[in-house]
């Protein structure tokens, strides 16, 4: 006999956790079926070891200037083994923390992939890989996406890695081979460089991390080559091929590209290995679509995070979800409830390299696409008092406004600390904030949030430490 239940959520992700717990809140039961350990990829395999690696990065490149701020001849020495050990660890304490609540809520977990999902007379028929089967009402699914693969080049986590592959390494290869030079590839390729390892990035298109506003992507590119990273743009990796224990990656230029190892970093592909018997899923490339609700064409079944294709980051993810638990809430009470749309464009992006990049709405060329004529506001780091007393004077940030009511549509910000400092642009994009608001803020000093201020200023040609 199935196990009832009234939601099941397939995948524990940071979507799907985070719809279980607020479901939970709301006193509607949920299940959550996840093979591995709660908090996916971004919490075991992504987000969280990578920033934990991060870390120790920055702690390394401020000791190499320790002479700077009169410390004399400070121990630069790393230990790789010690490194993995606190990455490990600093995932350790934040899954078992989500464990924790999960108990303490009394969230069930079904340790187990769903393998098949059918209808049934109630809902739909969920079988396990131990043919355990579950009937729920409503299916949430969150499975999350994989490291995409090229022609002809595999992923064997050996010699070619994904970023799972590369994060269990416990030793450090002496060059590397970034294939990809999009936001988890450029991450690596700092992250490892600043570990004294030869790192090169491969990248097909003519400029990094080209999802961002071209003049980040610039000033970017010149960050990393003078960190001693090499770029091969407008490349691709056309054949791996493996010499004793070397790798050997050939390249559309004709050049050959020898290293000790490669991570595959082209993009990500959907998760969804399920058996939909007799249930046509309205997919598109392999991403499951879904309106504005995040319900696919299937009713009582939604789908969530990076298999929605929407933007591939686990915060879109974990706000999808929360839409989803506040969408079947009301379906369960029987009210009519307009939500309002997930707007993901004033979604925060962020990419913790050296400099950091973190932007929110349009890049300059897609709001000149929209509105024509814009504004755009401008401060330095080279001119912010913090920023001069930090030694972090690299990078600039720039606001983005409509000519013709001076609403913010972007804002984009490179170098310390981006990614913090990017809540505050997407508190003002979110509210409607016009560059006049401005005037309403006081921003504290000395601050690295006063580039943000001074570029808003700057929107109006007001800004008072601009050069």
């Amino acid at each position: 006999m199935e196990n009832k239940i009234k939601i099941a959520i397939i995948g524990g992700g940071p979507g799907g956790y985070e719809t279980a717990i607020r479901l939970n809140q709301y006193g509607i039961p949920a299940t959550v079926f996840e093979k591995e350990r709660l908090g996916g990829v971004c919490l075991n395999w992504g987000c969280i070891p990578t920033k934990a690696l991060v870390k120790t990065s920055e702690l390394l490149r401020e000791l190499s200037e320790a002479d700077t701020y009169g410390i004399a001849e400070y121990s630069r020495t790393q230990d790789y083994n010690k490194i993995f050990e606190r990455k490990n660890a600093v995932v350790e304490q934040l899954v078992s923390g989500i464990e924790f609540i999960f108990r303490k809520r009394k969230i069930p977990v079904v340790n187990e992939a769903v393998v098949s999902l059918s209808r049934s007379s109630e809902g739909y028929l969920l079988t396990t890989s131990s043919k355990e089967t579950y009937e729920a009402e409503y299916v949430v699914l969150a499975t999350g996406s994989g490291s995409k693969e090229l022609p002809g080049i595999k992923i064997d986590e050996k010699y070619i890695l994904s970023s799972t592959g590369l994060l269990k390494l416990s030793q450090l290869p002496k060059r590397l081979a970034v294939i990809g030079g999009g936001v988890i590839g450029c991450e690596f390729a700092s992250i490892f460089s600043t570990l004294s390892v030869e790192v090169h990035i491969v990248e097909f298109l003519p400029r990094l991390i080209s999802t961002e506003d071209e003049e980040i992507s610039k000033r970017f590119a010149l960050a990393l080559k003078k960190a001693g990273i090499a770029i091969h743009l407008n490349t691709a990796v056309e054949a791996a091929e493996r010499l004793d224990n070397e790798l050997c990656l050939k390249l559309s230029n004709g050049s050959d590209l020898i290293v000790d190892q490669a991570l595959m970093s082209v993009g990500r592909t959907p998760n969804l290995n399920i058996d939909f018997s007799g249930l046509d899923l309205a997919t598109e490339r392999g991403f499951v679509l879904v309106n504005d609700n995040m319900q696919t064409n299937l009713p009582k079944i939604y789908a969530i995070g990076d298999l929605t294709g929407k933007m591939l980051l686990a915060h879109t993810a974990s706000k999808q979800g929360l839409h989803v638990a506040e969408h079947v809430k009301h379906a369960i009470e029987g009210g009519e409830h307009a939500l309002e749309p997930i707007n993901y464009t004033n979604i925060p992006r962020c990419t913790f390299t050296f400099p950091e990049i973190a932007s929110i709405g349009l890049t300059e060329a897609q709001a000149k696409e929209q509105y024509g004529e814009i504004l755009i506001g401008k401060f330095p780091f080279a001119a912010n008092g913090k920023a001069i007393a930090m030694s972090s004077t690299f990078g600039f940030v720039k606001t983005i406004a409509r000519s013709d009511n001076h609403q913010l549509i972007g804002m984009h910000i490179i170098g310390a600390q981006a990614a913090e400092l990017i809540a505050q642009g997407s508190i003002l994009i979110a509210l409607g904030a016009k560059a006049e608001d401005v005037e309403h803020i006081v921003f504290a000093h000395p601050t690295l949030s006063e580039a943000i201020m001074e570029s808003l200023e700057d929107l109006r040609d007001l800004s008072i430490h601009k050069t």
